[in-house]
């Protein structure tokens, strides 16, 4: 039983550190790059092509978006289980609810950085202007 959670702990820590890894090397988090609507000289109507790159950057800002709030929901569903493993069965009752419910909180912050990423990926929720995580495509 010893070796077995040892191995499991091991194991999602590993995975831990690697989410940890692919968060901290990627561009998923990076500073927002607006997309900028063309000017509209004579009152002419946007292009096709003005269209394509609107609608592609909004696309890039969601995938983006989600996947970096998946990769945040992975983390802290990976830390919840990292605590579960290493938490003390002997504690005294009150010191067992206390760490149960910090736990908890890991797993509701999991579940929701994950509803978040759906949301924005089914059109359920809308980006703020002002997200952190933004990316423009550039005209074709």
């Amino acid at each position: 039983e010893i070796a077995m959670t040892a191995r499991n702990f091991s194991t999602i820590a590993a995975a831990s550190k690697a989410v940890n890894f692919v968060l901290a090397e990627t561009e998923l988090g990076a500073t927002p790059a607006h997309y900028f609507e063309p000017t509209n000289l004579g009152g002419l109507p946007p292009t096709e092509s003005e269209l394509r790159v609107k609608e592609d950057t909004e696309l890039g800002n969601r995938t983006r978006f989600a996947t970096h709030m998946c990769l945040m929901s992975a983390s802290q569903a990976l830390k919840a289980c990292l605590d579960l493993l290493s938490c003390e069965v002997d504690l005294p009752p009150r010191e067992r609810v206390r760490k149960l419910a910090e736990i908890a909180s890991k797993a509701r912050a999991a579940e929701e950085m994950a509803a978040q990423a759906a949301g924005v990926l089914l059109g359920e929720v809308n980006m703020l202007e002002n997200a952190s995580i933004v990316v423009s495509r550039g005209a074709p």
